[in-house]
């Protein structure tokens, strides 16, 4: 049986040094992606500049598009608009791929109940130190109240001699998604698109296939983004706000019966320091120490989580039956 065709999706954004070294580290792969499709977004012509350099000797397709506004998932639907392969990997500008990567992601694929595959990373410093190692569980999975666990990176040596596990969700960084198990990345959602990632896995999981966490194929992440600085510094559109309608929105378009109600009072009873719920407040207030701070911040996680569930129950009314997951 031939391996399925294959795109591989890099949006990118001011990252150009970093955008090199992942299309370099695609170009040495033993099995080659069918194309590469690169997404520079506004006014970043730096980004399309680098791009442009590796495409006459690039040993595949590299094609470059342009999307006129910054952002993750507009840019991931417009490469998906115009990808030809039937395996659609993601892989962020600021990750080198090991010489395996292309063809770890594909030969799960020979299974036809698999519909979307991942794999952790190692997460490195600017001045080349590694993040701590962590074995830390579940891995990749959204528990039956509610609570996302991720846990996709940094993992201990050992772990990579694990067998491959079925997850409810991966991280875009390392991941790859049967073509015909999703229709598209979530637009409705807020910048950073916070848990895009699972809505396509939830996607994915409602057509009946299943997501798997491939431990032994690690990708180098080279983090630069600076939104989530820590405590309450940085953008807290973005930390708080968004994320906490984006985490709403996803729960609430995929999920059914009672324990929409029981996920919906985990959110505004739980929720997290960063995005806070009535019994973390507490613990918020203790770690910040502004009180009226934090009060501020709990009436932000509740008003956004609840437009967030408003508008995912709307998005899930007019969904097909299949693309409710849980």
């Amino acid at each position: 049986m031939s391996a399925p065709t294959s795109s591989v999706l890099i949006p990118s954004f001011r990252r150009p040094d970093h955008l090199a070294a992942g299309l370099g580290s695609l170009a040495n792969q033993e099995t080659l992606p069918d194309e590469v499709i690169v997404v520079w977004q506004g006014d970043d012509t730096v980004t399309c500049e680098v791009a442009e350099r590796f495409v006459a000797d690039f040993p595949c397709r590299l094609r470059i598009l342009h999307h006129p506004e910054a952002g993750v998932v507009p840019a991931e639907n417009l490469a998906l608009s115009h990808a030809i392969g039937e395996i659609i990997l993601l892989m962020d500008d600021d990750v080198v791929a090991p010489v395996d990567w292309v063809a770890r992601h594909l030969g799960h694929y020979a299974d036809p109940t698999v519909g979307a595959v991942g794999g952790p990373a190692i997460n490195i410093r600017p001045d080349g130190s590694r993040l701590p190692e962590r074995a830390v569980e579940p891995v990749g999975k959204l528990m039956w109240y509610g609570r996302a666990r991720g846990n996709l990176y940094d993992h201990i040596p050992e772990w990579r001699s694990r067998s491959p596990r079925d997850v409810d969700h991966l991280v875009g960084y390392n991941m790859s998604l049967r073509r015909s198990a999703f229709d598209q990345f979530e637009i409705r959602m807020k910048r950073y698109w916070q848990m895009f990632e699972m809505d396509a896995c939830l996607q994915v999981k409602s057509r009946g296939f299943r997501v798997l966490c491939d431990f032994a194929n690690v990708v180098e992440h080279y983090p630069t983004n600076t939104a989530y600085v820590a405590g309450r510094g940085g953008d807290l559109t973005v930390k708080l706000d968004n994320s906490a309608y984006n985490y709403a929105f996803v729960l609430s378009k995929h999920t059914q019966g009672p324990l929409r109600w029981v996920r919906l009072g985990y959110l505004l009873a739980v929720g997290t320091v960063m995005v806070p719920g009535l019994l973390t407040f507490p613990v918020a207030w203790r770690r910040h120490g502004k009180f009226r701070q934090e009060l501020s911040m709990l009436g932000r996680a509740w008003r956004h989580h609840l437009a967030g569930w408003r508008d995912g129950s709307r998005a899930r009314e007019q969904a097909p039956a299949r693309s409710i997951a849980l």
